[in-house]
């Protein structure tokens, strides 16, 4: 599997107008639901600010992960959100969150996302994308960014 597959244009918020991490969730799941792969949002909501609670939902370096299963999916889907501005996610580094991804796993693939977040961490260590992605200016730029990255000599695929 390739990132791309994943995150492109249609799954790439861009510019994020959330300016907290309740409200990031929300326009998250309203994105899912947007795209017709929810039919509803509360109970996932509940389940995602409950977790974020329990588990930090900050990897640092200015990205955050969320993820869950749901009953309503059949594959590993994820959207990726990128602010320019950043969200005041609690992050032990003390950094603003630019780039949230919310992944949502089919139930009987509970840890799909680990596979997902990987590759992702690969592509975004890379200081040179990880800046260029908030200077764009469309998430078709982004995705071609990630289609190049992918392209790349150096770059394996990890799944």
């Amino acid at each position: 599997m390739k990132l791309s597959e994943k995150i492109n244009n249609k799954t790439i918020i861009y510019p994020f107008k959330s300016k907290s991490r309740e409200e990031a969730i929300h326009e998250l799941l309203d994105y899912f639901q947007k795209l017709d792969y929810l039919t509803a949002t509360t109970k996932l909501f509940s389940y995602l600010s409950s977790k974020d609670k329990v588990f930090n939902s900050v990897s640092s370096r200015g990205v955050a992960y969320h993820y869950h299963t749901s009953i309503e999916v059949n594959e590993t889907l994820a959207v990726l959100a990128i602010s320019k501005d950043g969200i005041d996610y609690n992050a032990t580094d003390g950094l603003l969150c630019h780039f949230i991804l919310l992944i949502l796993e089919p139930i009987h693939a509970p840890n799909s996302h680990r596979k997902l977040i990987n590759l992702f961490q690969e592509l975004i260590k890379n200081p040179t994308i990880k800046s260029n992605f908030l200077e764009l200016n469309s998430a078709n730029e982004i995705e071609k960014n990630i289609i190049n990255w992918e392209n790349s000599d150096n770059v394996f695929d990890i799944l």
